[in-house]
């Protein structure tokens, strides 16, 4: 390489000459030109009170970078002007920030508000001002192409900084009950002093919504158009704010977010005031809002009549929010009602709801409402839509949509689905044949159609989410599978618990009498491996003509603990979630025990 560069630098001097000769090149230029650039903060027309209470308290004035030349660095000169003045002669002007060399300015209120004295404006008057900046190295100057507005009120009466304390700023959720009355947040800042002293400052908390940019990225509140804002308590004088869950629900709804099953991400601050200066916190929080609206059915028609404390807890549908369904037996010539808990109005915060009288079959209406008739016995499918203040009624026989099916390999995949047995409220068994990993799936339904809260309904298995059961699920899912041995085998669906459904799928193959009521030689008391087996006949029922003696027995369908068992829910009714022992006869003999799984009854002759 040494050896070639005499040579390349010959070659570049002629081809530098021969350029030159060509084009001639401007031998004045100095190559220091200074690029566009443009302003940034306050934006164009802002509004600027100086808060006498904070005179330290600083302004920065931002703009953009100025591409430099060559050589030699860009410094700033930051100007202000009356709004009808041309920056000739400007009210003032000074050197950006680090001697001119940062692309911002920082003055403090107690500067400008001497400025502005000096310039014969009075105390507390407001004027409108324009500002701009100019950049400038050895050789060039360039003005910003274009000023912003500014809007300054003079010192008056001023506000102390001041930071607000609780509730904390969380994402995490917090579930409130709307209709409380007894539970709060509780909302605490520091207090402010006002300048001078003898001016009262008043407070009040403001809210917004959380937003985000088209990429999710979330935005800077803009406190100066608020969703709603609420003085403090003692008529604005105190430095907290206590607001009742009922109270905040009412805010919500009555500024836009009234569907209650809908997350409210907000943000607070406090905004103190005195005389007419007002000066906001120092920092925000944020508060996340779920309002767990609790519906029930209660009436004549229901299991536990118009006793309110038996009223039938409904199950919230998360793809429609403010939707409410239940799975019910409703005994036809009677009525219902909706209620958001288990007291009566005029109890506090309780609501109930009914046919609204100027609505046609299925408008709902808390006010002047009439009792929701029932016409027919049968299982319902009940479902409330608070969100549209609409009710609906449907039946399997009326509607192909009423209690709980399935549907799957075991029976073809094929519409509509096959019927469970009814047990109890939200609850449903069926017993069948199924070959080992058959797919399927729970449906209340004869249709795929489920676009819609009073149309058909599945539901699957979120096997990433401990095997939760989830409802009308969409992609990322999973059928149930059997994967027990082919054959006979029991499924169960399981609402009772409406915030957390289960079901079970277990072998049918078998159902034993285990206990300590039996006069039979060679069965331990409780020892499921030595009981006698049940026959099955068909339909859910299984029998055994055994010998019994006073005591306890209890039904468990497999040769060991922890296989499906049943107790006895009383009445000659059985259940499976855990109950008493069934008592045997008081006198020994030989008795006929039938167990039907699908009307959840025993009996002993």
């Amino acid at each position: 390489m040494k050896k070639f560069l005499p040579l390349i630098i010959i070659m570049f001097s002629l081809l530098v000459n021969i350029s030159c000769k060509k084009l001639d090149f401007d031998h004045d230029a100095t190559g220091e030109g200074i690029g566009a650039f443009t302003l940034g903060s306050p934006a164009d027309n802002s509004e600027l009170m100086l808060n006498a209470a904070t005179p330290l308290a600083p302004v920065v004035f931002k703009w953009s970078a100025a591409a430099p030349g060559l050589q030699a660095a860009v410094t700033y000169t930051w100007k202000l002007d009356r709004k009808t003045g041309d920056f000739t002669a400007p009210l003032w002007q000074v050197q950006s920030d680090n001697n001119g060399k940062a692309t911002q300015l920082t003055v403090t209120h107690n500067s400008l508000d001497s400025l502005l004295a000096a310039s014969g404006i009075a105390t507390s008057a407001r004027e409108e001002f324009k500002w701009t900046v100019v950049a400038s190295n050895v050789s060039n100057k360039v003005d910003v192409s274009n000023s912003f507005n500014i809007a300054i009120t003079r010192f008056g009466i001023g506000i102390t900084s001041f930071t607000i304390f609780s509730p904390l700023s969380s994402s995490s959720v917090i579930n409130i009950n709307p209709s409380s009355t007894t539970d709060s947040f509780n909302f605490k800042w520091q207090m402010a002093n006002s300048a001078p002293s003898s001016n009262i400052v008043t407070y009040k908390v403001v809210f917004v919504q959380k937003k985000y940019d088209a990429d999710n990225n979330p935005l800077a509140p803009d406190f100066s158009t608020p969703l709603f804002t609420v003085p403090s308590a003692n008529n604005g004088l105190d430095t907290f704010l206590n607001i009742s869950y009922k109270q905040m629900s009412d805010l919500l709804s009555a500024n836009g977010l009234s569907n209650l099953s809908i997350l409210s991400q907000l943000q607070w601050t406090v905004v103190a005031t005195a005389g007419n200066f007002s000066s906001q916190a120092d920092y925000f929080n944020e508060v996340f809002i779920a309002r767990e609206v609790k519906v029930y059915i209660v009436g004549s028609a229901t299991p536990g009549g118009w006793d309110i404390e038996k009223s039938t807890r409904m199950i919230e549908d998360p793809r429609f929010p403010g939707t409410y369904f239940s799975y019910i037996y409703l005994t036809g010539g009677n009525e219902i009602k909706f209620v958001n808990g288990q007291a009566w109005p005029p109890s506090p915060g309780a609501v109930d709801w009914g046919q609204d009288p100027a609505s046609p079959a299925g408008g709902i209406t808390a006010e002047g409402e009439n009792n929701i008739p029932v016409s027919a016995s049968g299982v319902y499918r009940v479902t409330f839509d608070l969100s549209i203040n609409q009710y609906y009624l449907q039946t399997a026989v009326a509607d192909g949509i009423g209690g709980m099916g399935m549907i799957g390999s075991f029976q073809g995949w094929s519409q509509p689905a096959t019927k469970m047995n009814y047990v109890d409220v939200n609850k449903f068994i069926y017993i069948t044949n199924m070959n080992t990993n058959d797919e399927f799936k729970f449906h209340d339904g004869n249709d795929w159609n489920n676009s819609a809260n009073n149309l058909h309904r599945w539901f699957a298995v979120d096997e990433a989410n401990g095997n939760k059961m989830v409802i009308d699920p969409g992609s990322g899912y999973q059928n149930f599978k059997w994967t027990g041995a082919s054959g006979r085998m029991r499924s169960t669906w399981d609402g009772s618990n409406t915030t957390n459904l289960q079901f079970s799928l277990t072998p049918a193959t078998e159902m034993r009498v285990v206990g300590n009521g039996m006069n039979i030689p060679g069965v331990n008391d409780w020892d499921p491996s030595t009981s006698p087996q049940m026959i099955y006949a068909g339909d859910g029922v299984w029998t055994a003509t055994i010998a019994l003696k006073p005591g306890e027995i209890k039904f468990l369908s497999g040769d060991a603990w922890g296989a499906f068992d049943y107790e006895d829910a009383g009445g000659g009714k059985i259940k499976w979630d855990g109950s008493a022992n069934f008592v045997t006869p008081a006198t020994a003999g030989i008795y006929t025990i039938t167990s039907n799984e699908y009307t959840a009854s025993y009996t002993i002759n």
